[in-house]
């Protein structure tokens, strides 16, 4: 005979049915939680004991039973002065009963205030201890707005939060960044008080206020130093805080971005376009200042006649090859007026072919690109400082008013700009010694004024590296004086081809002066190291010789994004908006007082 089969449904069916049909109830939740304790503050002499009593209660608020609440004494980094000095819990955990109820008992240590802190699962609670050796009382902070100094922040403020510090005062915080108090920070609507109990009467404190508006901006702040002998034992002291109005908080870190205008331009602008146009300003040039070159090195150098591409005007000077070699240079050409003038010709004096038309033919015809590209070079130059942008970064930190600012500022960038591109040279890779300058900062009326402060800029230096990008590496020629001197020397060629550079040269002039050949070769490798060191030095006069830039202005602390702290200082798109430096500039060649614009966008906090 065949077993009937039951299907698992059926049997469970059965079996609810032979239970009745009734279910175990699921347990009732005991979370989330509430915990609460009978004081948020209390006092205790130094030594004495004291218990803490605390309630949980579940989400119904019914009290629970039979739970587990631990206890410890916080401890804190955000809240720095919260020690318990000595201060013990006698256990670390209590169980609730039926109330709801458990207790921490705590024996004190010396004077101080911290907090106790019970946790149960999700829900926790302070108290904080105030250990005291003499009396205390209660405190009813009134926050008010002065007049004048307040009248906005009185129209705009909706919430007062005050802090309360026990045994400090008011030098002691940063009213902008001030750390988290021991006791529970107070929010009140503006026009009432806020109380603190068992504040110590042996030692002062220091309340803070802040005001902040419907946009949870802060308007106003202010702090006032309390001292202990104006409480009285056992009763309230109302005690005034005035508050301040306060524009946007510039602390923070900020790149900046300068704009100076050389206008007028600068000296040293002019200087270094004439050195560089020597390469190509007279007709036979650059064979003209090749053969300058090689004959000021065949004479001995002297401070008094140093190796400078400007051959001896006296006979002798240069020896006796260079007073061979003078006699066969091209005759002097006569400028507009007659008057002679610094460039030679192709004939000397006698009508013979002169050196510098010799050389010349060496380079070949036409005329080489290169010497064409110099010559736009050296137009360049005379505008390489016209529009100079200085790239900074701006740390500015509280220094303990609510006005007053430490500042660094650090030079980052120099750019130079041409009407055909910009190059952003790097400083620190120029290896300057001064780059980075502390200096104060005053913030009153929604502007941040910052004082004089100085740097070792460097303008020629940085410009020697700004040329090469933007005058001659475009054009394809070296980027460096001695890249383009080697370029140049290397386009002279004998009639074969086969010498180049110095070896061309020596083999062309030394048969006309009657000499062996190798009379030139050194002394026309010494000269073209000469002009190469003559064409960087033109970019000296430019630099300084000691702190060569200083700055000193202000900038509207603007807040773009309505949360009290400033986004940007100064704004070079709205020239209304745009910061101001008093800029005074000390190059070699002549000092600069001048205005710059500049803005600063933040950063980092």
């Amino acid at each position: 005979m065949r077993r009937a089969l039951r299907s698992p449904l059926l049997v469970l069916t059965l079996a609810a049915a032979s239970c009745g049909g009734t279910e175990t109830a699921p347990p009732t939740p005991t979370t989330p939680r509430t915990l609460e304790s009978d004081t948020e503050s209390i006092s205790v002499p130094p030594g004495g004991p004291l218990t803490l009593t605390f309630t949980v209660r579940g989400p119904t608020r019914d009290p629970l039973p039979g739970v587990v609440v631990t206890f410890a004494i916080v401890d804190d980094p955000a809240t720095p002065d919260a020690k318990a000095r000595g201060a013990t819990l006698a256990t670390t955990s209590a169980a609730t009963d039926a109330a709801g109820k458990c207790a921490a008992h705590i024996t004190a240590g010396l004077a101080a205030v911290f907090r106790v802190r019970a946790t149960s699962a999700d829900a926790s609670v302070d108290v904080v201890v105030v250990v005291a050796a003499g009396d205390v009382g209660t405190v009813e902070v009134a926050p008010f707005f002065p007049v004048p100094g307040g009248t906005h922040a009185a129209v705009v403020a909706t919430t007062i939060e005050i802090l309360f510090f026990d045994n400090t005062s008011c030098g002691a915080i940063s009213l902008r960044d001030p750390p988290q108090p021991v006791r529970t920070m107070r929010s009140v609507p503006a026009g009432t008080v806020a109380g603190y109990d068992f504040v110590a009467t042996e030692v002062g404190h220091a309340v803070v206020g802040r005001a902040r508006d419907k946009h949870n901006v802060i308007q106003a702040l202010g702090c006032a130093d309390l001292p202990g002998r104006a409480l009285a034992a056992g009763r309230a002291v109302q005690f005034p805080l005035p508050l301040l109005d306060v524009g946007p908080d510039p602390t923070g870190i900020f790149a900046a971005t300068s704009a100076l205008a050389m206008t007028p331009p600068l000296a040293a602008a002019t200087s270094l376009a004439a050195t560089w146009s020597d390469l190509t300003d007279c007709p036979l040039d650059p064979a003209q200042l090749w053969l300058d070159c090689t004959l000021d090195a065949l004479g001995p150098a002297s401070d008094a006649d140093p190796l400078d591409c400007v051959p001896a005007a006296t006979p002798g000077g240069d020896g006796a090859l260079g007073d061979t070699l003078a006699v066969l240079r091209g005759s002097q050409l006569a400028g507009p007026d007659g008057a002679p003038t610094a460039c030679r010709g192709s004939r000397t004096t006698k009508g013979d072919t002169s050196l510098e038309a010799l050389v010349t033919g060496m380079f070949g015809s036409p005329t080489p690109l290169a010497f064409v590209s110099l010559a736009a070079a050296a137009q360049d130059a005379a505008h390489l400082f016209d529009a100079l942008q200085v790239r900074s970064t701006l740390e500015i930190r509280a220094a303990g008013t609510l006005e007053d600012f430490t500042i660094t500022h650090t030079l980052t960038s120099l750019a130079f700009g041409l009407p055909s591109a910009t190059k952003d040279v790097a400083l620190q890779a120029l290896g300057l010694p001064v780059l980075s300058s502390a200096t104060t900062g005053t913030a009153s009326d929604g502007v941040l004024t910052i004082a004089n402060h100085g740097f070792t800029v460097r303008l020629g230096t940085a410009a020697r590296v700004a040329f090469g990008a933007l005058a001659l590496a475009p054009r394809g020629l070296p980027a460096d004086a001695p890249g383009v001197v080697a370029a140049m020397a290397g386009l002279a060629h004998d009639e074969t081809g086969k010498d180049v550079g110095c070896l061309a040269l020596d083999d062309a002039l030394c048969p006309r002066a009657g000499q062996a050949a190798g009379c030139l070769v050194t002394a026309c490798a010494m000269g073209l190291n000469a002009l190469s060191a003559r064409l960087d030095a033109s970019f000296e006069p430019a630099d300084g010789t000691d702190l060569d830039l200083y700055l000193e202005g202000a900038a509207p602390l603007l807040d773009t994004h309505n949360n009290g702290f400033a986004d940007r200082l100064g704004d070079l798109q709205i020239g209304a908006q745009a910061g101001a430096w008093s800029v005074d500039l000390r190059p070699r060649g002549g000092r600069r007082s001048s205005a710059a614009a500049w803005e600063a966008v933040r950063s980092a906090n």
